[in-house]
């Protein structure tokens, strides 16, 4: 989706993947289908850019850092080092007096007890590093829980955080340039099923209060990293209203792809305005918006009927170019836009039927 906003605005793409059938790389000029860590690849790489970003957080950091020492990276391969190590981003978080869960640091197996003490039940064990999508999260009700749940995960790097009895979850999208300039996107409430991101609604309905304070934290945060380009942070609200930050993402979000079609500017050309340094653009909602995820269990009967969900009102389909529809994989999305909730609501109820029903329908 950033190919293809470059592409709209005039400038050349090179992709570094390693995966042949990347979607990215069937809009580029150049793609380089390498290990992120071959040295000569990334020389190669460098020496054709003259910006670089990235659109995930597992990448060595010490890739990045050569890369950035060639030609600028954006956001910073310090960023990505905070944003992909869960102790890190926490602590840092802690150090910006941001509100967060309770959680304790685990390192090994002698800080279970102690962590537990600290933090209570119910908690969820979360790795250090690798987790998205619920993957690498365990729920804790137990002693015996957190040993289980340690050993299944590998002993390896970990927070324990407090399980918050929860309002809603939202985000905050905000884009940086270089001078400091910056921009909130509307802030979308977000639902999950089964750990993986499922729908978002614009306006959040969580009141302006909410969506105020969201918004002026994640400024704060991204002012405090010198970000330049777009971060996500994703938030809990708590019962009783409090607002606690979850995790930082520093590349266009999931959450944030409602932006292609609900606002004036997407968070994928805001992206790129902020690293090509060019001034960042009007984030203005275009009207009452539900996006919702689709997952490659879709395809388990066949190919969806796309011309069905396409003859409803207000529907625009968006999907990945991904060559295999792997169960719990993101294959793509679709935007409802209308003249209220209610209106987008019944749309997607509508669009849900098709996509239960199948190619039959």
């Amino acid at each position: 989706m950033l190919a293809g906003e470059a592409r709209r605005m005039g400038y050349r793409v090179a992709v570094f993947d390693p995966d042949r059938e990347s979607p990215a790389a069937a809009l580029a000029d150049r793609h380089w289908c390498s290990d992120f860590s071959d040295p000569k690849a990334l020389a190669e790489f460098a020496n054709a850019a003259d910006v670089i970003t990235y659109e995930f957080e597992n990448i060595p950091v010490e890739s990045l850092a050569f890369l950035d020492s060639k030609v600028s990276v954006f956001p910073s391969p310090e960023i990505l080092r905070i944003c992909q190590d869960r102790i890190l981003e926490k602590d840092f978080l802690v150090r910006q007096n941001c509100p967060v869960p309770a959680f304790c640091r685990i390192e090994s197996a002698g800080d279970l007890t102690k962590a537990l003490q600290i933090v209570g039940i119910p908690a969820v064990l979360k790795t250090a590093r690798l987790g998205y999508d619920g993957k690498g999260q365990a729920e804790v009700l137990a002693q015996s829980d957190l040993e289980r749940a340690w050993r299944r995960l590998g002993e390896c790097p970990a927070i324990l955080e407090k399980k918050v009895p929860l309002e809603a979850e939202l985000s905050a999208i905000v884009g940086r340039s270089a001078a400091g300039a910056i921009t909130v996107f509307p802030i979308p409430r977000n639902f999950d099923r089964e750990g993986i991101f499922d729908c978002s609604l614009v306006p959040s309905g969580l009141g302006e209060r909410v969506e105020r304070a969201a918004g002026e934290i994640a400024v704060e945060i991204a002012s405090a990293l010198g970000l330049v380009g777009v971060l996500a942070v994703e938030f809990f609200l708590a019962e009783g209203g409090q607002l606690l930050v979850n995790e930082l993402a520093p590349r266009p979000h999931n959450s944030g792809h409602f932006t292609l079609d609900g606002c004036i500017t997407s968070q994928f050309e805001q992206q790129l305005r902020a690293i090509a340094g060019l001034p960042l653009g009007d984030v203005r909602s275009r009207g009452p918006l539900l996006l919702r995820n689709l997952l490659g269990d879709l395809w388990a009967q066949g190919e969806p009927d796309w011309a069905a969900l396409l003859s409803l009102p207000g529907l625009r389909l968006h999907l990945y170019g991904k060559s295999r529809p792997l169960a719990k994989r993101k294959m793509g999305h679709y935007s409802v836009i209308a003249s209220s909730m209610e209106e987008a609501r019944e749309i997607d109820e509508r669009a849900q039927a098709i996509l239960r029903l199948g190619p039959e329908m």
